[in-house]
């Protein structure tokens, strides 16, 4: 699973280089890049999330879904206080784009594709389940940590698409509704540019970022190995404990999907909110880059470790 892991992130990797290249070379603009993140947290990944869902009810994927809800839910609740006691006090921005950069992993562009190369479909439905429990929180704790503020909107939170796809995609699977055929076609090849098309625009925000910029702080590299070694640990640790892996037959793809989702490396939407939030983009931006760079190395531990620990509990 490791090598089929790595030759994924290798596989993006090139994806990514292509995003610095064109944005080096003045192919594109940053606006572009911003443009079709919208395209792809409106559209594309709504899609892919409504999609996930398209299959015949079965109780063990009813089993399935709660469980990996549940231990998307667990993980974020061990994050938040994890971040609050080692970004307290962090002045120009780490107490809030730093901490939340900490927290939340590029589940959607990085987390499908791997999950989906490690466990086929059922790792494409665990991916859809985090990405909707995901933005539940992005949208409550997340905009609270930027506002510096206890209130937000529920309204706001339960319509953001990938939500109301994720709970449009649940309610057709449970009520054994399936698409036509057309449209399911229509939606796959939307839901094909999933990959490619984030992993580019990744590329083009790193673009953005100056080397000097990734060294000259070390609070950088703390949030770095928050983001991609302590939190991650720490769930495996969880869910050891928890014996999560042995709790009925498939359990234990739930538990390594949200393993994959919690190793990957810092969400573009630590970008895109701080710029909506009147936040330090800037700071999301060079987190992006950092860990995702980092990633390579560390995406394949964590899951091989995962997969190694698992059969024994």
């Amino acid at each position: 699973m490791a090598l089929k892991l790595a030759g994924q992130v290798a596989v993006m990797f090139i994806l990514l280089g292509v995003g610095i290249v064109i944005r080096r070379r003045g192919i594109v603009s940053q606006v572009s890049a911003e443009q079709f993140s919208g395209f792809v947290l409106l559209i594309v990944t709504p899609t892919l999330l409504i999609q996930s869902f398209q299959r015949d009810f079965e109780p063990k994927l009813g089993l399935l879904i709660a469980a990996a809800a549940l231990l998307t839910i667990v993980f974020h609740l061990l994050a938040i206080p994890i971040t609050k006691l080692v970004f307290r006090g962090m002045q120009d921005d780490y107490d809030s784009v730093g901490r939340l950069s900490a927290i939340c992993s590029n589940c959607g562009f990085m987390g499908i594709p791997l999950m989906s190369a490690a466990m086929g479909e059922l790792g494409a439905l665990v991916a859809a389940v985090y990405i909707a429990v995901f933005n539940l929180y992005i949208w409550s704790h997340g905009v609270m940590i930027l506002r510096r503020t206890r209130q937000v909107s529920a309204r706001e939170i339960l319509l953001t698409p990938c939500v109301v796809a994720a709970l449009a995609g649940t309610a057709l699977f449970l009520l054994r509704i399936r698409l036509p055929g057309i449209l399911q076609n229509a939606m796959g090849y939307l839901a094909g540019l999933n990959t490619p098309l984030p992993m580019i625009i990744t590329g083009i925000l790193i673009a953005e970022v100056k080397p000097k910029t990734l060294f000259n702080d070390f609070r950088l590299w703390i949030t770095a190995a928050m983001r991609l070694l302590v939190l991650p640990l720490a769930m495996l640790a969880v869910l050891l404990v928890l014996r999560a892996p042995s709790w009925f037959d498939g359990a234990q793809t739930a538990a390594l999907g949200v393993m994959i989702a919690c190793a990957c490396p810092t969400a573009v939407s630590c970008v895109m909110m701080p710029a909506r939030f009147d936040a330090d983009a800037a700071l999301g931006a060079r987190l992006v880059a950092v860990t995702t760079l980092l990633s390579i190395v560390t995406i394949p531990l964590i899951t091989q470790l995962s997969a190694y620990l698992f059969p024994l509990f």
